[in-house]
């Protein structure tokens, strides 16, 4: 599945659990990675299981934890200012999905972009022509939710 369309999924997910998991060390402490440019993500998946998965040499000592999407947005907020980004649903060899704390904050306030501004929020390095396309017109359709 291309990349656009699990970002889709997970943001669809979150927004009808009304919740994401991540890892923590304690309390207020998460997993992060790094990549080779020194770049900062908090890893992030839509649901336990995905984020049990993750569960290897590097964070076996961490707790699987869930964060309301208030609480979220609210953080995204912090880790903006931090220049930290989302790892959205890292998977056992490490490939995930860069989003900026900003996009993301976008994204999950409904916010309605077009290719500029889409490009400033995810920033140079992340845009390309697969997230120009944009979502698949019905990636926040609510007619499932109960």
């Amino acid at each position: 599945m291309e990349g656009i369309n699990l970002l889709a999924q997970f943001l669809t997910e979150i927004r009808q659990n009304d919740q994401l998991w991540l890892l923590e060390a304690k309390p207020g402490l998460f997993a992060m990675l790094e990549d080779g440019e020194g770049n900062s993500y908090i890893p992030v998946w839509s649901n336990e299981d995905e984020a049990k998965k993750n569960l290897n040499e590097d964070w076996g000592e961490y707790a699987i934890t869930s964060m309301d999407i208030k609480e979220f947005v609210t953080w995204l907020k912090e880790l903006e200012t931090d220049n930290i980004s989302i790892a959205v649903s890292p998977d056992e060899e490490g490939r995930i999905i860069p989003v900026r704390a900003a996009a993301m904050r976008s994204m999950l306030n409904g916010g309605v972009t077009d290719e500029k501004s889409d490009r400033e929020l995810v920033g140079e390095e992340f845009f390309d022509e697969q997230w120009a396309t944009g979502f698949p017109e019905d990636w926040d359709n609510d007619e499932d939710e109960d």
